[in-house]
Parts: C-alpha cells; structure tokens; sequence
C-alpha cells in the first residue's frame, strides 16, 4: 500500500516536472524567436512628396540603440522616383526611423521635374505613433529633416513623409 501510493506521488511529480520544462521551453522559444531578424521592406514615397529632392538619406534604430541598425544614401541627379523601396532585415518591433531629404533650388526644380517621369509602385500603410519634421534652407536649397516611429511587423512598411506645417506662434 505504502509502496502503491510512493508510485503514484513519484509519476505526479516526473509529470509536473516535464510539464514545467516545455512550459519553460515555449517561453524561452517565443523570447528568441521575437528577436530573430525578419525581411522588412520600408517604402518611403519621396517623389510624391517631394519631386526636386536631390538627396535622400534614411536611417533606423530601434529606441535605446546607440547607433542605427541600417540606412540607405541615395543623390539624384533628375527627378527622384515616386517610392524608394528598401529591404532590411531586422526584427520586429518599434523603430524610430530618421529621415533627411535634400531639395534643390526653386529654378532648377522645375527643370528637374519635367525632364524625367517616375514609375509609380504600391505598399501598405503602417500607423505612425510619434512624429517630427524640421526644414531649413540653405544656398544649396532647402533641408527638411523628419522623424517617425514605426511598429515593423514583418512584410511592407510605408514611411510618411508628409510635413505638417506648424501654427505660427502669436506675439503681442
């Protein structure tokens, strides 16, 4: 009887033991697998937003990081293209993306924007959380400086551009 009893406490706890090692093991598991790079595709329409950008520059990080995971550089010589699409493997997650756009001068826009056409391409839209924009102008034209937030999820993730002017302060 003694014997029977010292069995089944014994099976009890291997079974409990067992179930507390793959309860622990999923765990762990699901830890890893949200920090594992994944194929991201960041769309950020330049063109369409500004046609007689010169320069275009993005970089992203993930907030607390020191230094950016990845960045693009690109200088163009007409007319940008409607999207820059650019392919990062990163994992998901929220990322602060900083952006600086190059424009060139009001003269040469115009010219720059009637000698090229731009193909137009598609993606899916992904909610900015925090934004933040800055423009200044130089002689070479005209520096606008953006900041977004983003959630990367995987798959296609398109990056605003827009500038939302902000209210003039009134003096007295």
């Amino acid at each position: 009887m003694i014997g029977g009893s010292l069995v089944r406490a014994s099976s009890a706890r291997r079974l409990a033991t067992r179930a507390l090692v793959i309860l622990g093991a999923v765990f762990v598991g699901g830890q890893l697998m949200r920090s594992v790079p994944r194929e991201q595709t960041l769309i950020f329409p330049v063109g369409s937003v500004f046609p007689n950008a010169t320069r275009f520059a993005a970089s992203w990080k993930q907030p607390g990081d020191e230094e950016p995971r990845g960045g693009v550089s690109l200088t163009f010589d007409h007319a940008p293209p409607l999207q820059i699409r650019q392919h990062a493997k990163v994992p998901n997650g929220d990322y602060i993306v900083t952006i600086d756009i190059l424009q060139a001068p009001r003269a040469t826009a115009a010219a720059a924007a009637s000698a090229t056409e731009r193909p137009e391409t598609t993606g899916a839209l992904r909610k900015n959380a925090e934004t933040s924009a800055e423009t200044s102008s130089s002689g070479e034209g005209l520096q606008t400086n953006i900041e977004r937030r983003v959630s990367l999820a995987g798959g296609e993730a398109l990056i605003a551009l827009a500038v939302v002017p902000r209210e003039p302060s009134v003096s007295e």
